[in-house]
């Protein structure tokens, strides 16, 4: 029985559509949902500054992957509770998949919701993609959400 789902977010609309639906299933079947936001000092700074135009030193960097590491998990937790659905987030330093992984046992967890790509879709094709590392390493399943096409 799922009772605590592990939802990995990077803020992304991919990541966005996979916390619909783990907030949809929560919702279902009475399970928990715990929000993820690992901010990752591999991702290029040059990939962020892309994204965002912005042209920061490291410590103001630093700063803003903070900063919208909260906002993205604070959306989240919010939109859950809004459809009531119990939620946490937790935002952590490290490597995305590795740490994923290292909470899913930490917590408890029986279940983890993902997006298959998202906005470190440029880190990924240089450093490896998060989602496939999580699907090979995970002890518990793995539901991927892919993108949703316009028709």
């Amino acid at each position: 029985m799922i009772r605590k789902i592990l939802v990995p977010t990077d803020g992304s609309e991919r990541a966005e559509q996979a916390a619909d639906f783990a907030i949809e299933l929560a919702s279902g079947i009475g399970a928990s949902l715990i929000f993820l936001n690992v901010v990752d000092e591999i991702t290029p700074a040059y990939a962020y500054e892309i994204e965002t135009g912005a042209n920061l030193n490291i410590a103001e960097l630093d700063e803003e992957r903070q900063k919208y590491a909260r906002s993205a998990v604070g959306r989240l937790v919010e939109k859950a509770k809004g459809a009531g659905v119990a939620s946490e987030g937790k935002v952590i330093d490290g490597h995305p998949w590795q740490e994923i992984l290292k909470e899913a046992d930490n917590l408890g967890a029986d279940h983890i919701v993902m997006g298959s790509h998202g906005r470190r879709a440029l880190a990924a094709a240089v450093l490896g993609n998060v989602t496939i590392n999580v699907i090979h390493g995970s002890k518990i399943p793995v539901t991927v959400i892919p993108e949703k096409k316009e028709q």
